[in-house]
């Protein structure tokens, strides 16, 4: 199955905390090639789908990990919208001649270089999901080890009144 409409206005969390992503109305059926090729009918959010579904409406896992690119940046962004001062005209023509969207100031190095695989032009070369998990894990990784070097002394000697 394809979502179609991976944005952050479409991820819930739970009072634990858990992100779960909602709205299956765009999601469909893919085809024994892991393919959907959309009809022009249905509305889409166009600043979230990658290249191939705006100009031959083919969805795949691919262009769902292009949309989670954008989700990204909107996460590290404090929700701010994608491409805010290109029509889509524009944007299709920046996105076709390799620009992508610039570093959301609150994204690491790290996150952002994911952010760009997801947003390769051939959906080949983008990762899997699985592989977004995994790449992931090891960031989230890589920070928690950074934390266990801070240590903080709050003994009464170290605090004034």
């Amino acid at each position: 199955m394809v979502h179609r409409d991976v944005a952050c206005r479409n991820i819930l969390l739970t009072e634990s905390g858990i992100a779960k992503l909602s709205d299956f109305g765009l999601c469909c059926h893919c085809d024994e090639s892991f393919t959907y090729r959309a009809s022009l009918q249905k509305r889409l959010p166009l600043k979230w789908l990658s290249i191939e579904a705006l100009i031959d409406r083919l969805f795949s896992e691919k262009s769902d990990v292009w949309s989670f690119g954008v989700l990204c940046y909107e996460t590290f962004s404090d929700g701010a919208v994608p491409y805010p001062a290109l029509s889509n005209e524009e944007m299709l023509e920046a996105l076709q001649n390799g620009k992508r969207l610039e570093k959301p100031s609150k994204a690491s190095n790290e996150i952002y270089e994911l952010m760009l695989k997801c947003w390769a032009e051939q959906p080949i070369e983008r990762p899997s999901f699985k592989d977004l998990s995994k790449e992931l894990k090891v960031i989230l990784e890589s920070i928690t080890e950074s934390y266990e070097y801070l240590t903080l002394d709050f003994s009464s000697k170290n605090i004034e009144s």
